[in-house]
Formats: C-alpha cells, sequence, structure tokens
C-alpha cells in the first residue's frame, strides 16, 4: 500500500469517532442482513434479517434510532456492498434519512472473510458484520449518491445506452441477414 492510500484509510478511521455507529448490511434481493457495531469493533445487538421493502426500511431506521438512543451515539454509518440493483433503494432511504452510506468492494469482503476465519463459508449474518468490520477499519469507497436533477440524468443516460446497443445490434442484425441471404 503505498503512503498515500495509507493516509487516505486513516483520515477514513478518524472520521469515526466513539459516538459512531458502524452498520454493516449485507443487502440481498428478499432480505438484508443487518449487524451493528461501534468504534472499538464490539458488536452492539444481534444480527436483523429484514426485508427488502418499505416496511424493512422503516425497521431499519427504527432499528438504527433505538441503538443510538441506547448506546449515546449520535452519527451512523452505514457500510454495504452493492450487489446488483437490490442496494438502491435501502441507500437512498438511509440517505434521505440523513444517514452516510458507503460501499465495499466484494472482493475485500471475501478476503477479509479468509482471513477472519479459517472457514471460507458464507452467511448474510456474518457478511453483514465483516461488512460493518470493513467500514470499521475505513476501507470503504467514498461514494457519492446522486439525489434529484443528477439522479434523473443518470437514468437517462443509462436508458439512452441500452437504446443505442439496442439499435446497433438491430442493424447489425440486419445487415447479417441481408448479406447472408445475397450469398445464396
Amino acid at each position: 500500500m503505498s503512503q498515500r492510500d495509507y493516509n487516505r484509510q486513516v483520515a477514513k478511521r478518524q472520521r469515526i469517532r466513539k459516538a459512531t455507529l458502524i452498520v454493516g448490511v449485507d443487502v440481498g434481493k428478499a432480505f438484508n442482513a443487518v449487524g451493528f457495531m461501534n468504534k472499538e469493533g464490539n458488536v452492539l445487538g444481534s444480527c436483523a434479517k429484514l426485508y427488502n421493502n418499505r416496511e424493512g426500511f422503516e425497521e431499519f431506521i427504527n432499528l438504527i434510532e433505538g441503538l443510538k438512543a441506547k448506546h449515546h451515539l449520535r452519527d451512523v454509518l452505514i457500510g454495504m456492498e452493492p450487489t446488483g440493483d437490490y442496494w438502491r433503494k435501502l441507500a437512498y432511504f438511509s440517505k434521505d434519512h440523513g444517514y452516510e452510506v458507503r460501499f465495499v468492494r466484494t472482493t475485500a469482503l471475501k478476503h477479509h472473510r479468509e482471513i477472519d476465519e479459517s472457514s471460507s463459508a458464507k452467511s448474510d449474518q456474518r457478511d453483514a458484520l465483516t461488512i460493518a468490520n470493513i467500514t470499521r477499519e475505513g476501507k470503504y469507497i467514498d461514494t457519492i449518491i446522486e439525489d434529484g436533477v443528477l439522479r434523473q440524468l443518470r437514468t437517462l443516460s443509462k436508458a439512452r445506452e441500452r437504446f443505442l446497443d439496442h439499435c446497433l445490434f438491430l442493424s447489425q442484425w440486419r445487415l447479417h441477414t441481408c448479406n447472408s441471404g445475397s450469398n445464396r
């Protein structure tokens, strides 16, 4: 690790104060596993398994606020592995409620899991706590989650890109079918 990367990681670690609740989320299609930790790495409460829908998100906020009150914490830092598109709703919901959201690389999670325990067996609760621990150590990706116009612009840009890819495919298909028809 270069000195610059090391300094960046130290700065990320220093952003986390004693009054910070660190939340690790293993995002899934139907359920999200959630683990909670403080700055020292102590697990707070038990891991929760929440639905990946509005009711689950509301329960997620209630769990966070309950742990903040119980342990006298002020700040919240949420780390999650951005798997597929399932992370988006929870990330935007969390950001709308004023929480910091950061991402953890899938490869970092895998390596961290293998280092922590000799068994590389995967479980959602274990991954949630591992994500919280990686976030606590400052090994997350600084992310910008767009809002409003920027979010709409990104969505439109992706839709345009898919449309152009589809048009290219159709034109190549026509060219191919016309050429194969003239070879007969």
